[in-house]
């Protein structure tokens, strides 16, 4: 089962970047891709429950004593379907996924840096295809 996300590309504060180039050959090994340095924010018309249980079973928990960071982190595999299908991964520090100013923003990570490579400017939309489970909320 999967669910479909939608939202609009906007600018982000750049932290992603800073974490992701830092450990990136920590998160390439865990993930099985090369990892851009960066992350491309997407604000849904929703907020998204990181805890959502239809999640749990394809949630990826990146501790940080297995990378070396100062926090635990959540990942998420998902399609960018309106994306060439790319595969591409959700991204979030444990603390921002409990608690977050803007819970409607997601953060994707791939391979190459979506936002150049697919020509991308803020507010255009990007639709996300994430696995779930059959559990109901």
């Amino acid at each position: 089962m999967s669910e479909l996300l939608t939202g609009k590309v906007q600018t982000g504060l750049g932290d992603a970047s800073r974490w992701l180039k830092l450990f990136n050959a920590a998160y390439s090994e865990k993930l099985g891709i090369s990892v851009f340095p960066g992350s491309l924010n997407i604000a849904l018309d929703h907020v998204f429950d990181w805890f959502d249980a239809r999640y749990e079973a394809h949630r990826i928990w990146f501790g940080r004593e297995e990378y070396g960071g100062e926090r635990d982190i959540l990942l998420l595999p998902c399609e960018l379907v309106s994306l060439d299908h790319r595969g591409a991964f959700l991204w979030t520090p444990t603390t921002a996924a409990r608690d977050r100013r803007d819970p409607w923003v997601v953060e994707v990570v791939s391979d190459v840096n979506l936002r150049d490579h697919f020509g991308l400017q803020d507010g255009d939309v990007v639709e996300i295809r994430v696995p779930t489970s059959g559990v109901q909320r």
